[in-house]
C-alpha cells in the first residue's frame, strides 16, 4: 500500500488487515514502496497517485508488468485516465468510505480467485 497521508494510510491499513489481508506498508513515497514491492509478488497494490517524492507512476507501471492488479485511492484522476493507462485497474475517489474501498479491493480479489 502506499499512502503518504497518515491518517487515511492508517485507515487504509486498518480496512485492509480487517479484512484478512496482510499489508505491506503503507509507503510514504515511490522510492520506499517500489524497493519494498517489487522484490515480492503482492496480490494486489492499493496506490495514490501523488506520494511525497512524485507521482506513483513508475511504482505502477513496474506492478501492471507483473499483472498486479492496481486500485487507485486518490483525488487526482485528473491528470491522467488510469483505467485507460492501466487495464483492469479501479479507482476509488478520495474521501471514500471504508465499504466501498472493501467493495473493490473483495472484487479484485475474487477475481484473482477466479
Amino acid at each position: 500500500m502506499a499512502e503518504d497521508e497518515p491518517l487515511i494510510a492508517w485507515m487504509l491499513e486498518d480496512a485492509l488487515s480487517g479484512m484478512g489481508l496482510e499489508v505491506v506498508g503503507p509507503f510514504a513515497t515511490v522510492a520506499e514502496a517500489s524497493t519494498c514491492v517489487l522484490s515480492e509478488d503482492p496480490q494486489l497494490a492499493v496506490l495514490d497517485v501523488d506520494l511525497a517524492d512524485g507521482a506513483v507512476y513508475p511504482l505502477a507501471d513496474a506492478l501492471h508488468k507483473k499483472n498486479v492488479p492496481l486500485i487507485f485511492h486518490t483525488a487526482n484522476t485528473d491528470r491522467v485516465d488510469l483505467k485507460g493507462r492501466y487495464d483492469g485497474s479501479r479507482v476509488v475517489l478520495k474521501p471514500s468510505n471504508v465499504t466501498l474501498l472493501q467493495s473493490v479491493v473483495e472484487d479484485a480479489c475474487s477475481r484473482l480467485r477466479a
